[in-house]
Order: structure tokens, then sequence, then C-alpha cells
């Protein structure tokens, strides 16, 4: 018996097979994106757990938490200004970074050589302290920090190298933001301090789990912000950051200017200086004006607990407000987590 001969595929069957294949890539790419974004944002709640449980670990054993930063004298007319990062590290499995660092000098290139070997230290990229969501590598996100000259009377301009933190302190709120929240609250006075205030290293201490008075599981210690050299509106980079503003965001986690945030909100679409208005999540990550993931939706947040919760963009002032400051007596709701 003859065998027939098979026929070859068409062209316009080969066509066919290239546009199903092609529809079903298409199908298939977003949600294999969704699934590396979760993956992404789970270890990013993840560092904030361990962040989280390292200021449980200082707690427990200092019976305080750390400050957002310090400031003291180290001799009658120097300045000792001291990151919160560094106090963790212990608490971090970070033991080797902790002991070569000396807190009694500032991180900074113009207090010689002990001051220059602190800012190798804090220039040191920890992964714990890095978003996977946020791009680039935490080396290539190394940028200068500064601390303009007459911050504090007599300060000399400081200048120091910094590793990104995306997690930043919630030092209060205040401006804009705090007018709009409280509004209904009878007006935005009393403290509206976050749950870590700066301290001396003389002066009384402030940052005692008994002086959150809104309750560990209502109040942040710390969330999202986008770190590094690069600043954000919404996930669109800003270009051309003028020279006053670049090296001030703070966006390090041994960078003393990470301590100072209180939120006076921003407007969609931010630009410098940064106007305060009603956003208070992923507008930006400028230093004051926002929290700020890449996630979408939403940013992380670890309270005075440990917990971490997940805090939609269109969070309610009021609701947000109230789960930064620790002893207003506000109940914040839940239906935005």
């Amino acid at each position: 018996m003859k065998r027939g001969k098979r026929g070859a595929f068409t062209l316009v069957e080969l066509l066919v097979v290239i546009a199903i294949i092609g529809v079903l890539v298409g199908l298939l790419l977003p949600a294999v994106q969704a699934a590396r974004e979760a993956a992404r944002r789970m270890q990013c709640s993840n560092n904030l757990k361990q962040i989280g449980l390292a200021f449980m670990n200082y707690e427990s054993t200092y019976k305080t938490f750390p400050a957002a930063y310090y400031i003291g004298m180290a001799t009658a007319s120097t300045y000792n200004i001291q990151p919160l990062g560094p106090a963790l590290l212990p608490f971090l499995e970070q033991t080797n970074l902790a002991n070569g660092y000396d807190s009694r000098v500032t991180p900074a290139d113009q207090f010689g050589p002990i001051g220059q070997a602190n800012v190798a230290i804090i220039s040191t990229p920890l992964a714990m302290f890095t978003c996977p969501s946020a791009p680039g590598s935490a080396t290539e996100r190394i940028y200068t920090g500064v601390i303009p000259a007459g911050t504090l009377p007599g300060l000399p301009n400081l200048t120091y190298k910094a590793a990104p933190s995306d997690y930043c302190v919630t030092t209060g709120v205040l401006g804009f933001y705090a007018n709009l929240a409280y509004a209904n609250q009878g007006g935005a006075g009393g403290d509206r301090h976050g749950a870590l205030r700066v301290a001396t290293f003389q002066g009384p201490e402030r940052n005692r789990i008994a002086d959150i008075l809104d309750g560990t599981t209502n109040t942040f210690l710390m969330g999202e912000r986008t770190g590094g050299n690069t600043f954000y509106s919404g996930i669109r980079k800003i270009p051309g950051i003028p020279a006053p503003f670049n090296g001030l965001n703070g966006g390090g986690w041994g960078d003393p200017l990470n301590g100072e945030h209180w939120l006076g909100g921003s407007v969609r679409n931010p630009s410098f200086p940064a106007a305060q208005g009603p956003c208070a999540i992923n507008c930006t990550n400028i230093r004051g004006a926002g929290f700020h993931s890449l996630h979408g939706g939403g940013s992380q947040f670890v309270m005075c607990d440990g917990s971490v919760q997940f805090v939609g963009s269109g969070v309610d002032p009021f609701s947000m407000a109230a789960r930064i400051t620790r002893q207003k007596a506000e109940v914040a709701p839940t239906d935005d987590l």
C-alpha cells in the first residue's frame, strides 16, 4: 500500500497558531507579574516583621524603644547626631557592624577617622531594609546625604554616604494633613507626635511602651517610604531634583534625617518644594510628604506590637492620623486595612 503524503502547514495555519500563542502569553503574563509582585510584597512584609522584632527585643533589653534620632553634645562645642538604624543592628544579627560603630561620633565625613568609619558602616547595604519591589540594587541606590550648615546653631555642613532604607519612622502629623484629619474632631491641637520621638543622650526617655496611650496594636512604628537616591511622583521617577533638596530625603537606614518624618501630606503630582495636601500614601516618597511603596494600592506598616498591617492608599486622613499619633485617644477605623 502506498503511504499518503502528509501536507505541510499552510502560512495561514502558522499565523493562526502564532496568534493563539500570542493571546495565551498576553493572558498569562499579567498573572505571572502579579505572582512575582505578591512574592515581593511578602518579602517586604517579612522585612518589616524582622525590623519589628528588633524593636521588640530592643525594648525588652532597655525598657524603651530607640529614639527616632538622637541629638547631644560630644564636646562643649560639637554636636553628636545619631540615627536610629545603628541602635537596632545588634538585634538584626548585625553584631559585626554594631561593634564597628562608635555612637560617640556623628557619622559624617567632617568628623575625622571615626566619623568616616561610621559612614562606611551606614553605607553598607542591608537586605532587611530594602523592599524587592523598589527598582535597582541596594548598592546602586547608595546616595550622598547632607545636613546643611546652620541646621543647628554652629553646625557645619555635614555629608555622608548612606545605604537605602525603604522603611521610615512616623514621627508625627502636622500642617495641612493634620488640619484635614481633625477638621471634624475639634481641630488639630494636642500632642500629635508619633511613637518614636527625638531624644537627647542625657534627657528623659520618651519612647516607652507606657507612653503609647492609644495602644501598641493601633500605632505605627515604621512604614514603607521608598528610599535611596530617587524621588517619586506615584510610580514615576521625578527627574532633575534641585540642588537644595538633593541629599535631604533621609532615605537610608543610617541617615539621621530618616528619623524626621512629620506627615504633612502631598498633592497627587508633587514637585519641589513639595506642597502639602490630602494624600498620605503612594503619591510621593518626599520626606514629610507621604509614605510610598511600589506594590500598588497601599503601603505596609509595622505596628508598635510588632505586627504588620497593609493600609490602602485611599485611607481616610483621620484614620491615618489616628494610627500615627500615640496619645490622642482616637479609635482608628479598620475598614481601610
